[in-house]
């Protein structure tokens, strides 16, 4: 089965590229869950991948609320 293969945007994540600090310990917390996630029967990679990729762009867009403040 292809669940053990890693989708692109987790292979291409480098955490210590991101500007925010928030998307960084997301990210790092995604690229340490998903190795046990893939265990689980029913799991979806791209479908992790897809949501972790929404949550670190949304992460990184309060980037400029954070430099309001």
């Amino acid at each position: 089965m292809s669940s053990q293969v890693t989708p692109d945007f987790l292979q291409q994540l480098q955490p210590e590229q991101l500007k925010t600090a928030a998307a960084r310990r997301f990210a790092d917390f995604c690229l340490q869950d998903f190795p046990d996630r893939q265990k689980t029967d029913g799991f979806e990679p791209h479908v992790y991948a897809d949501a972790a990729s929404l949550v670190v762009a949304r992460l990184e867009a309060t980037r400029y609320s954070d430099t309001l403040a």
